[in-house]
């Protein structure tokens, strides 16, 4: 299976992930703007929150591998800060904290290796254990279909708020599901 590769991708993309054995990221597409490659949605206190992280000036027909994330803004320190203030009083989010803190204070210098290593965490604490590599060459896929999908209703902290946010970033569902969320996104 080829998919596009993703920052903390949205539970669809992860519920791909766990149809394959073999992954291969996709690194020789156009890089596209404005997708998952380089945003997460999550639930904050008043609805959903895009999270989005800068990336250097791309060259028209840039290759997806070859994106940098850029350091001008304090994005990591703020990302850190939302993912805390959304999910500090979930049920897992103690458990899984130190485990994700890591990516946001390691600087990467492209986008796809920090997606890469973010997704095999994910897949551990998924308990699943297909081979991810990446491409070789360009394979012709439509690889925007990976972002939308039938995902279960499972529970979120801020639903008596703002009622039940589908297919939010994997995030979410770890951190109010815990290991519950391996069995519910099969």
């Amino acid at each position: 299976m080829v998919l596009p590769t993703a920052y903390r991708g949205p539970i669809s993309y992860n519920q791909s992930l766990l149809k394959a054995d073999t992954v291969a990221i996709e690194q020789w597409e156009s890089f596209p703007k404005q997708t998952y490659r380089n945003r997460m949605l999550i639930a904050g206190a008043n609805g959903p929150q895009l999270l989005s992280i800068p990336v250097g000036k791309c060259e028209s027909k840039q290759y997806t591998k070859d994106v940098k994330i850029s350091y001008q803004s304090k994005w990591q320190h703020q990302h850190w800060m939302a993912l805390v203030s959304a999910y500090q009083h979930t049920p897992y989010f103690l458990y899984y904290e130190d485990l994700f803190r890591p990516f946001y204070e390691k600087q990467y210098t492209f986008l796809i290796d920090l997606n890469e290593e973010i997704n095999a965490l994910v897949m551990r604490l998924l308990s699943h254990k297909s081979t991810i590599g990446r491409t070789q060459e360009w394979v012709k896929n439509d690889l925007e279909k990976y972002w939308q999908g039938n995902t279960p209703n499972y529970y979120q902290i801020f639903a008596d708020k703002c009622g039940f946010q589908p297919n939010l970033s994997i995030m979410d569902m770890l951190c109010n599901m815990g290991v519950e969320s391996q069995l519910m996104i099969k």
